[in-house]
């Protein structure tokens, strides 16, 4: 239950491992507490879902509700990684009813991560999450909706699909697992990364090959093989091969039916996304993926794959990314990094996915996999893990299409925990203390984040469990916020120190560059920034040097020579460092400071 991998700070960890902890000492020491509410919560759960569609709805609306509440302690997220911001830009362009955008005039200015600029400029990825975000952006003006509503299928899908192989309780209690350890806080509810959609994708597949062949569960799997191809296709094409090896054989006898509509369905889902690449690179067979490998060699190489090689890059911050990425490839060649790299993936892996909550039920993972029915997913769970073990990195959107197999395994070991010494109903007891403490971290968190403004600065101990659900601002969220404060139109010419971490990156904009409020540039040549600020004489111009700490000063666009070092008369903004000493209240003066230029 933790914001991100990226953010998740130890304090937080620890704060969930103390609630852990202390729900098993009390089912342990005394199983009898509180032992009629919970049969009555039971109770009362197991007439709601006894009939299937009010199971997925309950599923689907948990997560939804529960976040919705939230809002006024725990904001919309703001964009921090470069996927995201080329997430954005995806929905933003299918928002406008664009598959991609034309080639902006002076395009060297707009190169990013992620992010194509030639032949069209649009993002690298594939268009699943992208719909998501449009949908959010088109309905409500906010692209996070999407990502919203995303979530509340997922778990929706993820009922349905575990009611193949469980009771429709225990599939409902699945999805309502997966809801609080990685919905509701969890990064593919509070980021633009996505994750959701490949796992509804992978629920729909699975739901559809565990149940009997009809032609209503063969157009499900080709949808759910659809999205997975729509958003990560090689999941999608592991889903592929397990829905060839274990749906066709069987019968000997051939369903024409169900196999022409999952032809048919997933025929057409092909055609959409050839049309897809169609209009990013002007090729239907090659993805705008492949595309962005070929020009900034990002991202690198699966470890049996050659890596890709980059000769000649016109920003030095994507040389570095390429460079980074190309040094953990290398990993391969040292048992130490390899296991340095195995450790870490396994360590985001758990806190993602199963953390001190659902850790108790895996040490029954030994009985679960008796069930005859449970085996064959085991060994598709393997292929999985393959691909995985065989990537310099791991985040969590990369497992999301094998979400459902990894609640399956936890789920069925729950079961197990709560049979364990029946007699003095210490497994009972243990499961439902447990439940007991996801709740209440959940109704502390979200209170703890409400009270957090008013917290005194010397409880920080508090302030650092907090700041793992939601990091302050970075030095471009305040820039930005800023700047949307003076009226007008704003370009920012961002120029970087010699030491800057490319991690940090300003440059990225909205799908229709000359309709934005503000745009960022990289700077180039002095030739070619005078002609950028010469074409957009509507804005006012700035200067963004970006380092350990930042200052934002407004030039003059006819002495726009960005070359060598501008000192102007004109107000200046200074910013902090990107790392505070101590957490700041977002209306502190200290955050954003004018001052006169030297």
């Amino acid at each position: 239950m933790t914001y991100s991998i990226l953010y998740s700070t130890k304090s937080l960890q620890l704060f969930l491992e103390a609630i852990a902890a202390v729900a098993l000492l009390i089912g342990c020491i005394a199983p009898q507490t509180a032992a009629s509410f919970f049969r009555r919560w039971e109770t009362g759960f197991a007439a709601l879902v006894r009939k299937p569609w009010r199971a997925i709805a309950a599923a689907a609306l948990f997560p939804l509700i529960a976040r919705a509440l939230l809002l006024p302690a725990f904001p919309l997220p703001l964009p921090r990684v470069h996927d995201e911001f080329s997430y954005l830009l995806l929905g933003d362009t299918l928002a406008h009813g664009r598959i991609a955008n034309p080639t902006p005039p002076f395009w060297k200015h707009f190169e990013t991560e992620y992010e194509l600029v030639r032949p069209t400029y649009a993002s690298q990825y594939q268009p699943a999450q992208g719909i998501a975000l449009a949908a959010g952006q088109s309905l409500t003006g906010e692209p996070w909706w999407g990502v919203w509503l995303s979530v509340g299928l997922m778990c929706g899908a993820l009922c349905w699909a575990l009611a193949a192989l469980l009771p429709w309780r225990w599939a409902f209690f699945g999805s309502v697992l997966g809801a609080l350890q990685f919905g509701i806080y969890g990064f593919w509810m509070n980021s633009y990364f996505g994750g959701a959609i490949a796992a509804s994708g992978g629920a729909l597949v699975f739901g559809a090959i565990a149940r009997p062949r009809t032609t209503s569960n063969a157009i499900l799997c080709a949808l759910g093989l659809i999205v997975l191809f729509a958003s990560r296709p090689l999941e999608g094409l592991l889903w592929l091969c397990v829905v060839c090896a274990m749906a066709l054989p069987r019968t000997r006898r051939v369903a024409w039916r169900p196999a022409l509509a999952f032809i048919l369905v997933l025929a057409a889902g092909a055609a959409a996304l050839a049309c897809y690449n169609a209009g990013v690179t002007g090729n239907p067979a090659q993805s705008p993926y492949v595309l962005y490998r070929a020009d900034y060699g990002t991202p690198q190489s699966y470890w049996w794959q050659p890596p890709v090689i980059v000769r000649h890059f016109d920003h030095p911050e994507l040389e570095a990314n390429y460079r980074d990425q190309l040094h953990f490839w290398q990993r391969r060649y040292s048992a130490a990094a390899l296991w340095d790299s195995t450790w870490r993936r396994l360590r985001d892996f758990w806190r993602f996915f199963i953390g001190p909550f659902l850790t108790p039920a895996l040490l029954f993972t030994v009985f679960a996999v008796r069930r005859k029915k449970l085996r064959p997913w085991l060994w598709v769970s393997a292929i999985f893990i393959l691909d995985h073990a065989t990537y310099h990195a791991w985040y969590p959107q990369q497992s999301a299409g094998e979400t459902v197999l990894i609640l399956l395994l936890i789920v069925e070991s729950w079961r197990h925990l709560r049979a364990w010494q029946r007699r003095n109903s210490l497994g009972l007891a243990c499961s439902r203390q447990l439940i007991a403490g996801f709740a209440v971290a959940l109704i502390l968190l979200g209170a703890g984040l409400a009270l957090k403004p008013a917290l005194p600065y010397s409880w920080s101990g508090t302030h650092r469990v907090l700041d793992g659900l939601y990091p302050a601002p970075d030095s471009r969220q305040r820039a930005v916020q800023w700047l949307r404060r003076i009226p007008g139109k704003h370009l920012v010419f961002v120029r970087y120190e010699a030491r800057h971490y490319w991690y940090d990156e300003w440059v990225f904009n909205d799908a229709d560059i000359n309709s934005s409020r503000i745009v960022f540039a990289r700077v180039c040549t002095p030739d070619s920034d005078r002609a950028l600020a010469a074409s957009m004489q509507d804005r006012d111009v700035w200067m963004a040097d970006v380092g350990a700490s930042l200052e934002l000063s407004r030039i003059t666009p006819a002495r726009v020579d960005l070359a060598s070092k501008i000192r102007t008369n004109a107000p200046r903004l200074r910013l902090p460092a990107p790392v505070l000493p101590a957490p700041l209240p977002a209306d502190v003066g200290l955050v954003f400071t004018l001052a006169p230029a030297p």
